[in-house]
């Protein structure tokens, strides 16, 4: 693929999270964070804490009241909490030339990590994606370097850009891998996160964050960096690896959670 051609795909995987409103707000939804999809069935990755905007108690509250019964099979359940429900935004643009389809999609489910700030969540079908969702394929690890040139693509600032330059789709920014956390060449299994140069704010998190060369994704936008002034830096963001949020074991609340 081009670098055009990479550029279209991320963002036609890339959602915005977002929580609906009623008919009177400004506003349809509120743009809570990013995301991207990575397989045609519709498992969105994003962050934990943008599913957690969605809750009343972070899911290290709910931990924390988690009772030390447990039931036949051995699982602790956590506690009952409200929590609205989620819907994965697709901006789409290839089903006409004069128009741009704005498609959300229900979560049916939502599951978390615990040790790293990563989520994910599966939506529901829809017939604009009958032949199945956009997706982006996931990147080697062993093909990552210090300096590789990187790209993500997000909804920075949520609805307040929209409000400010009109911008109704999702926005890329480029840099590139500063730096491998904790050092560069460690084991896949202990990578905690990669360092970027590139500027990211309040909105980008949860969006992918993919190599330039190959298109594939790597990492999770998570977050930039404050100075001791408490000021959010420009041109220094974290992303957290993708691959654990693939594999592992997660804590799983559904639509049905109060």
């Amino acid at each position: 693929m081009n670098r055009r051609e990479i550029f279209d795909r991320v963002k036609r995987a890339t959602v915005a999270v977002v929580a609906m409103n009623n008919e009177k707000a400004q506003h349809p939804y509120t743009i809570l964070g990013s995301g991207f999809c990575v397989n045609p069935a519709g498992r969105i990755v994003t962050c934990r804490h943008v599913a957690e905007a969605l809750m009343e108690k972070t899911l290290k509250e709910q931990l924390a009241e988690v009772s030390p019964q447990k039931d036949e099979t051995g699982i602790q359940k956590l506690p009952p909490i409200w929590a609205i429900i989620p819907f994965a935004v697709f901006y789409v643009t290839n089903m006409s030339k004069e128009n741009l389809y704005i498609i959300p999609c229900q979560a049916l489910s939502v599951a978390a990590k615990t040790d790293y700030d990563l989520a994910i969540m599966q939506i529901r079908s829809h017939k604009a994606f009958s032949g199945g969702y956009p997706f982006l394929e996931i990147e080697d690890y062993e093909e990552l370097a210090e300096g590789d040139e990187i790209g993500t693509c997000g909804f920075p600032l949520g609805n307040y850009l929209y409000d400010q330059l009109g911008t109704v789709a999702s926005s890329f920014t480029t840099g590139v891998i500063s730096s491998i956390i904790p050092y560069s060449g460690c084991p896949k299994e202990h990578v905690r996160g990669f360092q970027l140069s590139l500027t990211a704010t309040h909105g980008n998190s949860g969006g992918p964050v993919f190599s330039l060369t190959s298109g594939k994704v790597f990492g999770v936008l998570q977050g930039g960096v404050q100075h001791t002034s408490g000021a959010l830096l420009q041109g220094i963001a974290k992303a957290e690896p993708v691959y654990p949020i693939l594999t592992a074991k997660m804590h799983t609340w559904t639509s049905d959670d109060k």
